[in-house]
């Protein structure tokens, strides 16, 4: 198949995908608003200016001419954007079919409910296509929320690669408790939050590290908050890095936090499960249909800053006994649902049906 996806090129989702289908021996095009090399991969620029991770974006649909004549000179047997806003309407406008649109979380969770203009153009760009795809149950409803059929929407988690992302070799220092947080630095992840309850328990564990993993528009105001609430001796700051990378830091973590206000699915707490890390997370959808609270990680409510001091505490002083009780329930439910392989299979399959037709 000649497979062209419509997507953020410098996202690690649109770049794993791509890479994928390429080593299933599609031929994979990549149409984008930002610049990126991709091996092995056709990447076709399309100059849309600064673009807001926040959103507002709305300049980009006069681009919706140029990418659709791309569009016509790669001549694909399929279209395929991700992130249902920005890429999802300006595919939908370019009117090519079979057409494909999967939803990452903020653009069906938050994006409607921010603004009645994206609610009537997601409602278009639904109707124009021919499947779309949710990371999790919560979203699929938020998007027939918008009347869309169900038969139309599928649930397909992204999942982690077990090959990099494992409990293999994992070593905890005894004389160290490390939190590691992969999240980037944007408001929806809600970085301050942890700081806060860090530096409530810092003078409380002995050996305590803060790993920051990530990046964006924040980075700036994290990291002056860190040297202000006292944690710049024992926080680093990784910026973006490979998965390896990512995967060896959760096998040498005790701790691993995501504060997040909406997600589609939490795939860093994915990665944090299948490293055998114990996680706290936030209580919302996302994070409910992979941690069972006090059984398998823990859930705190959303700027709850003294519960998730808490909480943190509470894993120090029981470590051994919670990590043993999650592991196996952990590896359960990576293995049911959470496996990238396996999930990306159903797309090949969708993708099939649809060019069939």
């Amino acid at each position: 198949m000649k497979i062209c996806i419509f997507a953020d090129g410098q996202s690690i989702h649109t770049q794993r995908w791509c890479k994928h289908f390429h080593s299933l021996g599609h031929q994979v095009d990549l149409i984008s608003f930002k610049d990126i090399s991709i091996e092995n991969i056709n990447v076709h620029l399309i100059e849309g200016g600064n673009i807001n991770v926040n959103g507002g974006n709305w300049r980009l649909l006069f681009h919706t001419l140029k990418v659709k004549r791309k569009i016509k000179e790669i001549s694909p047997d399929i279209v395929h954007s991700l992130y249902a806003t920005s890429y999802g309407i300006i595919g939908a406008l370019c009117g090519f079919h079979p057409y494909v649109i999967t939803a990452l979380g903020s653009d069906v969770l938050v994006s409607p409910k921010q603004s009645s203009i994206y609610r009537v153009l997601l409602k278009f760009a639904f109707r124009k296509a021919d499947w779309i795809t949710a990371m999790a149950d919560h979203m699929k409803k938020a998007i027939e929320d918008l009347g869309v059929p169900s038969s139309k929407v599928s649930t397909v988690p992204f999942g982690i690669d077990p090959l990099i992302f494992n409990d293999e070799n994992r070593l905890i220092s005894e004389n160290e408790f490390v939190i590691t947080s992969t999240r980037n630095f944007e408001d929806i992840y809600n970085i301050p939050h942890l700081i806060k309850a860090v530096s409530k328990i810092k003078d409380q564990i002995p050996g305590i590290k803060l790993n920051l993993i990530g990046d964006g528009s924040l980075r700036s105001e994290i990291e002056e908050m860190v040297d202000s609430f006292g944690l710049k001796p024992f926080t680093t700051f990784y910026g973006k890095i490979p998965q390896p990378q990512i995967a060896s830091i959760l096998r040498g973590s005790n701790l691993f936090i995501s504060v997040s206000l909406s997600d589609g699915n939490n795939i860093s707490l994915n990665e944090a499960m299948a490293c055998g890390t114990y996680s706290i997370v936030t209580n919302i959808a996302a994070n409910q249909q992979w941690i069972e609270n006090g059984e398998n990680g823990f859930l705190v409510e959303i700027d709850d800053v003294e519960d998730l001091a808490s909480k943190i505490l509470k894993v120090k002083d029981s470590y051994t006994d919670l990590v043993n009780n999650a592991r196996n329930i952990n590896h359960q439910k990576i293995q049911d649902k959470g496996i990238w392989s396996v999930n990306m299979e159903k797309v090949e399959q969708g993708y099939k049906r649809l060019v069939s037709l």
